[in-house]
């Protein structure tokens, strides 16, 4: 490699390729949000693909096991050998820029998706969620300034609340992809997108009173949330059809507004 290795580059691609809503949140932010957000949110892509790396659970055990020791390590102040993104990702712990509890979480959550633990009723679905995206909010605010490393309760619940929220939404987007995975995976019942929906609403409108309009990148992140889950729950046969959402203009139209208006 070349001196003009750019770890952070690197994590941009490939969010931009995996994740194209969180790349559109975190290119309104500025520079050095940017230079924070994507490691993390690359960080979130290598985990959340891991579950389906393998149709051997080992295989992607032995990957989720990878990224464990790194965030460990990085909390005794280990820095990760030269990697795309463990790299970055364990400067932003060793510095006290985030917190490694919530990617651990998040890690728990896709281990226990690798040995099956699929979750099947409205309970198990939103604790999933809280798991993963709940954990990722919280982390991306952190990365933000909203919340201290000791923690803010109000704040950081506002955080949980919204991300979860955010992963209802994006959960339910990921339906038809899910459906076709072959892993025992088992669509949401009319019933269950509704009382899912009605709690992502409710969730979204406390972490607005909690949180404010003013926003930042990472609670940009959340900026499709709230349609999705309202036309989910007006019309749940949308989301086996997988014809959520809105149209490319209107997306990326909505983003640049809440950019200059620095909104969320």
């Amino acid at each position: 490699m070349s001196d003009a290795y750019d770890p952070i580059a690197s994590c941009a691609e490939q969010v931009y390729k995996g994740d194209p809503d969180r790349f559109l949140a975190t290119m309104s932010g500025t520079v050095e949000e940017r230079k924070r957000l994507f490691p993390l949110y690359a960080f979130n892509l290598e985990v959340a693909r891991a579950p389906y790396m393998s149709q051997e659970p080992m295989v992607s055990m032995i990957r989720l096991q990878f990224w464990r020791d790194v965030v460990t390590a990085a909390v005794d102040g280990t820095e990760a050998p030269r990697h795309d993104v463990a790299t970055p990702l364990s400067q932003l712990i060793i510095w006290g820029d985030m917190r490694a509890a919530p990617l651990l979480r998040i890690i728990e959550a896709r281990e226990g998706e690798v040995q099956g633990d699929r979750p099947q009723n409205l309970d198990d679905i939103r604790a999933y969620l809280r798991a993963t995206s709940g954990a990722l909010m919280l982390a991306g605010g952190q990365l933000c300034g909203m919340t201290e490393f000791a923690g803010d309760y109000e704040i950081d619940t506002a955080l949980e609340n919204l991300g979860e929220a955010t992963g209802a939404a994006n959960w339910l987007l990921a339906q038809p992809a899910l459906n076709k995975s072959g892993r025992g995976h088992m669509p949401p019942s009319d019933d269950t997108i509704r009382q899912l929906c009605d709690a992502g609403l409710k969730q979204f409108k406390s972490a607005r009173k909690a949180l404010g309009r003013q926003g930042n990148p990472a609670l940009r992140s959340a900026w499709r949330a709230r349609a999705i889950l309202a036309q989910a729950a007006k019309q749940p046969s949308l989301v086996a059809e997988g014809a959520l959402g809105s149209a490319e203009f209107t997306r990326r139209g909505h983003m640049l507004w809440l950019g200059l208006t620095r909104r969320w």
